[in-house]
């Protein structure tokens, strides 16, 4: 079922000179990455589609979380890896969490613009969701059948959401909600799952005020919200190793961090008001 005959193949076509290149392509599948082109589509275009598929993401994390749990088959054995990558030993190995959150996000994106029918579009989602997915494979800590699972599960999750949510990002932190609850209790607590707890609260809070935001009004007020709000959420991740030994902590941090993605732009419109009274 896991295809590990072929993952050898996989694995074989790819010399280890070449590891920093597929460390780059699979971190195009990981959390940091996805959120952040996330959190600069928000603050650069559409507040409401981009807030959708933040929705989906942490969604999707939840959901993930509880059936790599169910599942709990192993990822393959260390002598399978093209780099020693510590961090990636831990775990469990099925359905691919990165092939699944690739799928979510770039399919989620096209989904949420409204470009289904523009085949660029799902040209460049689908080239990145197996060049994420095939990454995992190099690096041997996916076999091929866990990618392939993770991604058509990916896949079939946008399709779901988009009919559960109807295009309300609210809707979609209340599902994340919900999936986040017995994602908790399945994966005892972990960082991620109350990541997926706190991050649908956040969202939950930061979505009913999407219709009072501003609209971006130039190039400088984008940049500014980059910085902004970029800098306070590297100081919200930077304060996790602090409190992550105190698992309510922790979901209020993260609960804070989705938050103030999607409550920047209202607090860089508030600090332009505030410099053009003063003047």
């Amino acid at each position: 079922m896991r295809l590990e005959e072929q993952s050898a193949l996989v694995r074989d076509a790819v010399t280890a000179e070449y590891a920093e290149v597929v460390v780059f392509i699979t971190d195009l599948g990981g959390t940091t990455a996805l959120m952040l082109l996330l959190s600069v589509l928000f603050w650069w275009s559409s507040r409401r589609r981009s807030a959708l598929v933040i929705s989906y993401a942490v969604a999707g994390l939840a959901l993930m979380l509880s059936l790599k749990t169910l599942f709990a088959l192993p990822r393959p054995p260390a002598d399978a890896m093209l780099v020693a990558l510590e961090d990636e030993r831990t775990g469990y190995g099925f359905p691919s969490g990165h092939a699944f959150a690739a799928a979510v996000v770039y399919g989620g994106l096209v989904s949420a613009y409204d470009r289904t029918g523009d085949r660029r579009a799902l040209l460049t989602a689908g080239t990145l969701v197996v060049l994420v997915s095939l990454s995992r494979v190099v690096l041997g800590v996916h076999y091929l059948g866990d990618v392939i699972v993770g991604a058509v599960l990916g896949v079939a999750f946008v399709v779901a959401m988009d009919r559960l949510t109807g295009g309300d990002p609210t809707i979609g932190f209340a599902v994340a909600f919900v999936l986040s609850i017995p994602a908790v209790v399945i994966a005892a607590g972990t960082t991620d799952s109350l990541l997926g707890l706190g991050g649908s609260i956040g969202g939950l809070l930061g979505s009913r005020r999407l219709s009072a935001l501003p609209e971006l009004r130039s190039r400088l007020e984008g940049l500014v919200l980059f910085l902004v709000g970029g800098g306070f959420v590297a100081v919200v991740q930077a304060a996790e190793s602090a409190v992550e030994a105190v698992e309510p902590l922790l979901v209020v941090l993260y609960a804070i961090l989705v938050a103030s993605i999607l409550l920047a732009p209202a607090a860089v419109g508030r600090l332009e008001v505030d410099a053009l009274e003063s003047r």
